[in-house]
């Protein structure tokens, strides 16, 4: 209440500022220019000037940024806020309601109240518009649900029965993201709405697409598809008559996407609009606005979630632990065809690949310039970027920081070319890897030894857990955890998931890059025989997780990203932008470059570059060079990883990496005694061993140094 009438006495005074501003303007001017030339002084004209009116109010500021080691970006936005005009936000609903997890629900979504509920149910609607004790309420119908109310996991569910679902009308708020002069740039604080791109699957660019025309309420001339929002958009639904006087119409440049040179369309004159990609991440205004200006982060300055009301009308929202909730929502830039848009996801990364523009579950974060003199605001206190993450307890203090650094290349003229690498090396994250067995092997493999346990007692502990959890001990990929330790069962085979071990090749910035210093697992580059570049193959998908994939298919029913990683450890993994240079020899082309988490080496940074060297490889590809020489663990080899018998490289395998081949359906892979294969090998190859790599900000999760990686270790065989 207290709010509410500062707010009424605030907007009585402004109008009388205004009033006094304009006869100051108008009819004092002259006097005080008399004044000036008469003292030979501004600071009194000045000081009238500012006194008589300022048009901004004293609780909005420009984004403040500040340094912040718990978030993936190292830096944090404090917005400030308004409230400014109204649409439906919150659903009134009964005791019986479960349309949506409640993890996805924030405080206010949710209205549930039995009476309020039964009296919605009796009241008289107009036009599907209600009042009752003060409050604005609309219905909505199941007929109104995209898709026709489909159920769809992590969508909102319309029940059968329930004809009617009501929403409260509340006010909408508003981030401040820049103030010029008299004006100040808006951005919505959550999706207040749910709308594709475009209703048909065509070319389309922002200035004739059917979400523009339905955020200004346009015309049907206006939008390719000849539909008409007029007095309907939701510019007509969110302000009154009198707000939307107080809306600056600007003009909104629609930049080509960068990355793969799609035409955005012309720039256009627009009252509401969505943000573009130069306004987000790649152009000077992005650091202004408070996102990180660039895409190498998961920034919390750049995740949304939706409304209940939004949700009602298909927004998807997150599972994922870190980002539970979190909606993705279009930007208004082409994707990498004229038929897609670009997108940010809900851990706060852009896509400029984009997605089909007729994508029906994505939000919308309407944006607009407003006259601060003609608009009615109400005070909505402030919002932190940090405000979106779910910190684990233990991300509450700061992790030491390892002390590692890059790799250190000595001249040894016992070792190939003349030269022997040591990396430090680091465990982080865990992964199936030792093999408990109830009985020692006869023999044991080269290469194998510490990776297989004769421990009956344990063996049968673990066969006694699963047959409790799941029933058999034969369902591949049961996961058992015992004594605080985790084990997965493969096909009746148990193992044990330990710390990864890393070699560190490189250190900038407060990160680290690093190298499983094993192969890991084995599954195909590609599932289907074809043309496959890295941004569109199976194992890019299977390592970040951005792909679902059945338990009997060759890449299990878990990601690696899922199976490695602790929700705390996926947020200290950054999203690292992946070049993918043309195969060195064949000058085949590799696709675009990639954004990932997870990923795997190329050819050029195994041997054909400055950076290679960098890292500690040889830059050649006619040395046997024993640092690209890899073991796969027991886990990897019961995966189907091929290994040598050789005397010269037992128990040694070879390991792809994501350049292309002579041809695009093969990719290029390292041999058991350290050579490249630049020529490839098919992309559907059963037997390869996957070395993931990936960056990783220091300090943001528990990392350990571990004894440090050399050469030396690797030799095993006469070089000569």
């Amino acid at each position: 209440m207290k709010k509410i009438l500062e707010h009424v006495l605030r907007k009585e005074m402004k109008k009388k500022n205004r009033m006094l501003s304009r006869i100051f303007r108008k009819e004092t001017l002259p006097v005080m220019l008399s004044l000036v030339l008469m003292t030979g002084s501004t600071t009194s004209a000045a000081a009238a000037a500012e006194e008589a009116y300022d048009p901004i109010p004293d609780y909005i500021h420009l984004p403040v940024v500040e340094e912040n080691s718990q978030t993936p970006s190292g830096l944090c936005t404090t917005w400030s806020c308004v409230y400014f005009g109204s649409y439906p936000f919150a659903e009134v609903a009964d005791e019986a309601w479960d349309a949506v997890d409640d993890y996805a629900l924030q405080e206010g979504d949710l209205i549930r109240d039995d009476d309020l509920f039964a009296r919605l149910e009796a009241a008289e609607w107009d036009n599907d518009t209600a009042v009752l004790d003060g409050n604005e309420y609309i219905r909505v119908g199941r007929d109104s649900a995209p898709a026709g109310g489909e159920i769809r996991e992590q969508h909102y569910k319309w029940a059968e029965d329930r004809p009617w679902h009501y929403f409260q009308i509340q006010p909408i708020r508003w981030r401040v993201l820049d103030i010029q002069e008299d004006k100040a740039l808006l951005v919505c604080d959550r999706m207040p709405d749910s709308v594709p791109f475009h209703t048909a699957d065509e070319a389309v660019t922002w200035s004739e697409s059917i979400l523009r025309s339905w955020l200004n309420g346009l015309g049907a001339e206006m939008n390719k598809q000849q539909t008409d929002f007029a007095g309907s958009g939701f510019i007509d639904r969110a302000f009154t008559a009198e707000e939307r006087d107080a809306i600056v119409p600007v003009v909104c440049e629609n930049l080509s996407n960068q990355d793969y040179g799609t035409d955005s369309g012309p720039d256009t004159e627009d009252s509401l609009f969505i943000l573009s990609n130069a306004e987000v991440f790649e152009g000077s205004d992005a650091g202004r606005y408070g996102f990180h200006p660039g895409r190498d982060y998961d920034d919390p300055a750049k995740r949304f979630t939706s409304t209940l009301y939004a949700k009602s009308m298909g927004a998807w929202w997150s599972p994922v632990d870190a980002y539970k909730g979190n909606s993705f929502w279009f930007m208004r830039t082409s994707g990498y065809t004229p038929q897609s848009v670009t997108y940010i996801c809900d851990f706060g990364y852009i896509y400029s690949k984009g997605t089909l523009v007729t994508c029906d579950d994505a939000g919308v974060v309407p944006a607009m310039w407003i006259d601060l003199e003609e608009a009615d605001l109400l005070d909505a206190g402030e919002r932190k970027s940090t405000d979106i993450m779910h910190f684990a307890e233990t991300l509450e203090e700061a992790f030491p920081i390892p002390e590692i650094d890059d790799p250190v290349v000595t001249a040894d003229e016992t070792m190939p070319g003349g030269m022997n690498t040591v990396w430090n090396a680091v465990t982080f994250g865990h992964y199936p890897q030792t093999e408990i067995v109830m009985e020692a092997p006869a023999e044991s493999l080269s290469g194998m030894e510490g990776d297989i346990e004769a421990d009956p007692e344990l063996f049968q502990r673990l066969q006694a857990a699963l047959a409790e959890t799941s029933g058999t001990s034969e369902e591949a990929g049961g996961l058992v955890l015992l004594d605080d330790m985790q084990y997965l069962c493969l096909d009746g085979r148990w193992f044990r998931c330990d710390p990864i071990t890393w070699r560190v090749l490189e250190v900038s910035d407060g990160t680290a890059l690093l190298l499983s210093d094993r192969s890991l697992d084995s599954v195909p580059y590609h599932a289907e025989y074809r043309d496959v570049f890295w941004e569109d193959c199976d194992l890019r998908g299977w390592l970040n997780g951005s792909v679902s994939f059945d338990e009997d298919t060759a890449y299990g029913g878990r990601s690696f990203l899922e199976m490695a990683f602790t929700e705390q450890e996926r947020q200290a993994i950054i999203v690292s932008d992946v070049p993918n240079a043309s195969n060195y020899y064949f000058d085949t082309a590799c696709g675009s470059g990639t954004q990932d988490r997870v990923f795997i080496l190329s050819e050029e940074e195994v041997f054909c570059s400055e950076k290679a060297e960098r890292y500690g490889f040889r830059p050649s590809d006619a040395i046997p060079d024993p640092g690209r020489r890899m073991t796969p663990t027991a886990y990897a080899l019961a995966r189907g990883v091929w290994t040598s018998e050789s005397d010269e490289t037992a128990g040694i395998g070879f390991w792809l990496l994501r350049t292309n081949g002579y041809t695009q359906d093969n990719v290029v892979y390292v041999g058991e005694k350290g050579y490249l294969y630049n020529r490839g090998i098919p992309v559907t190859c059963m037997d390869a061993g996957i070395v993931p790599a990936l960056r990783v900000r220091l300090g943001a999760a528990p990392i350990t140094c571990v004894q440090d990686i050399g050469d030396t270790e690797r030799i095993s065989v006469s070089f000569e």
